[in-house]
């Protein structure tokens, strides 16, 4: 059996609100100013296209999420749909690219920490402060606590439209030209920047047994989350540009904020920031480690791996913490970002090569079952496949090589034969997971 499903009890606002929360993070704060000084104006178009290819891919998860209404995600898909080997790359290619992303939302929360408290330390540190926060929060299980992400992805996104609309009342034609300040070369190298920034919609799949009729509930927040977001990053690029700032970065929402709403506009758009990189860095801690307990059951690594401390897997999260504090400490923010996206390129590509398949053998299916049939056949999982493609080859080629080393380091545990202890841990899992026991 792949994959867990329990009664869901989260409605499709909440599963979107979950989607967006992971997002709109480090993607607007930091990302944005950067990929105003890669494309200029014509960042717009970055994020633009962008979304319309991960829409793609967006539309092949949809497509599996309900057939398979069950968490797991990209892993449960193509371990159904390829097999073993591929199910446990694209798994491992997951847990790692969350983890990294962890690491570049930090630096953002250690960016605006400064800026929220005036001072002037190396963003590295409250990086890696928040970074331990996180791991003791989530080895005593207490990551979900509250249950507080709805109302902080409101009291954000609230604050950015905000920012949006006034960007929209101050901006003029002029503030687009020249559009293509770097060429289009420089628009396309946003697109391979600004990919990163999408990624979060897959914490819809990823948690798929929880949500209220999956099947079509899943498919619905997925594309709504992917197109909210779009209109957001859009937007906040609006904004930056409406501020006439002499030069951008990554702390450019902040300086624009400064600009169109003064000192204690500014402050509050720090402190929105603030909690929102913290936020979505523990959704990605929550998701590293939902991966791992999902691998587990399906021995596809070792149970010691994912053993269980207060409910949380312990030994994937403190490996998961010891590679993002090593990131945070010898990487950048360009970088990470890269790493990053060779991980979830792989991911999705597998996610699209898998929704192919469902389409070629979709007469398999039972004539019964009710699920989101993708539009076009088999032409949009093989766009979004291409385009995974496109984006992976565009980077550079020791990012590329470092990925794709990372992820076979990964195939030591795929061969490693458990133990007894790990077999027990495996059955732990699965009532953590409200999974009946297996052979």
């Amino acid at each position: 059996m792949a994959g867990s499903k329990r009664s869901g009890g989260l409605s499709v606002f909440t599963a979107i609100a979950f989607a967006v929360g992971n997002m709109v993070g480090a993607g607007v704060f930091v990302l944005s100013g950067l990929i105003i000084d890669t494309a200029g104006p014509s960042a717009v178009l970055s994020y633009l296209f962008c979304g319309v290819l991960v829409t793609f891919s967006g539309l092949s998860y949809a497509a599996l999420a309900s057939i398979y209404p069950e968490d797991g995600g990209g892993y449960l898909f193509s371990r159904r749909m390829l097999g073993p080997l591929p199910g446990f790359i694209a798994g491992w290619a997951m847990y790692i690219s969350l983890t990294i992303a962890s690491a570049f939302v930090l630096l953002g929360f250690g960016i605006y920490a400064n800026l929220l408290l005036h001072t002037s330390f190396d963003s590295r540190y409250f990086a890696l402060a928040g970074l331990i926060i996180l791991f003791l929060l989530n080895i005593r299980g207490l990551s979900e606590a509250g249950k507080l992400e709805t109302g902080l992805v409101v009291s954000k996104v609230l604050i950015l439209l905000a920012f949006i609309a006034v960007g929209f009342i101050h901006i003029s034609v002029s503030d687009f030209t020249p559009f293509f300040t770097a060429g289009t070369g420089g628009m396309l190298k946003g697109m391979t920047m600004v990919f990163f920034a999408y990624i979060g919609f897959q914490v819809v799949a990823l948690r798929g047994g929880e949500i209220k009729e999956s099947s079509r509930n899943v498919p619905l927040a997925t594309l709504a989350a992917i197109g909210i977001v779009a209109f957001i990053y859009i937007g906040v690029i609006i904004g930056l540009l409406s501020a006439h700032l002499p030069a951008y970065g990554e702390k450019s929402v902040f300086d624009a904020a400064l600009v169109l709403f003064g000192s204690i506009g500014a402050t509050i758009v720090a402190l929105g920031a603030v909690f929102s990189t913290l936020s979505s860095a523990n959704a990605n801690v929550i998701g590293a480690s939902r991966i791992t307990m999902e691998m587990a059951c399906e021995k596809q690594i070792p149970g010691r791996f994912a053993r269980l401390t207060h409910g949380q897997p312990v030994n994937s999260i403190f490996f998961g913490t010891l590679l993002a504090g090593a990131l945070i400490i010898y990487g950048n923010l360009t970088f990470v970002v890269n790493l990053t996206n060779v991980t979830t390129l792989v991911t999705m590509a597998l996610v699209n090569a898998s929704a192919f398949l469902l389409v070629r053998r979709e007469h398999l299916v039972p004539p019964e079952k009710t699920y989101f049939r993708i539009p076009l056949g088999v032409l949009i999982p093989a766009l979004g496949g291409i385009s995974c493609i496109a984006m992976l080859v565009t980077l550079d080629p020791r990012i590329i090589g470092l990925g794709c080393a990372v992820l076979l380091a990964g195939l030591v545990l795929y061969y490693i034969e458990d133990t007894p202890e790990g077999e027990m841990i495996r059955r732990e899992i699965n009532e953590r997971l409200g999974r009946v026991h297996e052979k």
